[in-house]
């Protein structure tokens, strides 16, 4: 694997169906549950987010202006069926169709569906992407699901601003359950703008957010890294009510 896939597949894993996770386990401190919630409501509102029907958008990760990795989404969030084209190492187009609740679907690669182990590992890698993705695009939605500690540290100033700061660990959640996220939130746009990680892989890096709104819901647009070196745009976000049913069937019809 290639180094930048480290950095570029690092989300922490959140609480998923079938987990096992109890609820109300979570350490929580009012300070970070208010800014959690005032944080939302500039985003659109929990209620918008939660009837969302179709989420289309792209994982787009650049190296010094080259593009290493290239991924195109669509997830009817009604039903759990989702949607992946992207690009095997071969250079075969691969178009992923599969529900996000039971993991099973189809992986094409060059327009033949792949069997067997290779058919397994497809779906594995789908979900993975799908896993890593969106948490790039959503993150900020995702802070009151059940395991997700919150811990208010303060303010801390970034680039000339000032910004609340709150650290996210863990329970016992997902894949990497020892990440930590420390989120810097404006006082004035109430929009997290700036994140700094360590994984407990032992990877550490920081991005600013900037964000896009569709649909009366507010998501991420794109990700410059604090060193300039790297980027991972979300490419055209879009929340819509309506979506080519095909997409979900015809692996001919392209997403982009």
């Amino acid at each position: 694997m290639k180094t930048y896939t480290r950095w570029a597949l690092c989300a922490a894993i959140l609480a998923l169906p079938g987990t096992g996770i109890a609820a109300g386990t979570e350490t929580r401190d009012p300070k970070a549950i208010a800014i959690a919630k005032t944080m939302m409501q500039a985003m659109g509102g929990e209620e918008a987010w939660t009837k969302a029907h179709f989420v289309r958008f792209d994982f787009r990760v650049t190296v010094d202006g080259k593009t290493v990795l290239d991924r195109a989404h669509l997830w009817d969030k009604t039903t759990g069926r989702y949607r992946i084209d992207s690009t095997l190492r071969d250079g075969k187009p691969t178009v992923t169709l599969f529900n996000i609740n039971d993991q099973k679907g189809t992986v094409y690669a060059g327009g033949k569906p792949l069997q067997g182990a290779e058919a397994g590992k497809g779906l594995k890698d789908a979900y993975a992407a799908f896993i890593n993705d969106m948490y790039w695009l959503a993150m900020p939605w995702k802070w009151l699901e059940t395991g997700v500690n919150l811990k208010y540290l303060g303010t801390k100033a970034y680039r000339g601003k000032s910004f609340d700061v709150v650290e996210l660990t863990f329970g016992k959640v997902g894949l990497t359950p020892g990440d930590r996220y420390d989120a810097y939130v404006s006082p004035r746009t109430h929009l997290m703008e700036h994140w700094e990680y360590a994984l407990q892989s032992g990877a550490k890096d920081s991005w600013d957010w900037i964000y896009t709104t569709s649909g009366g819901v507010t998501l991420a647009l794109d990700h410059p890294s604090s060193d300039h070196q790297k980027r991972i745009n979300m490419g055209s976000v879009r929340v819509t009510g309506t979506m080519d049913e095909r997409l979900f069937t015809d692996i001919t019809k392209s997403l982009k």
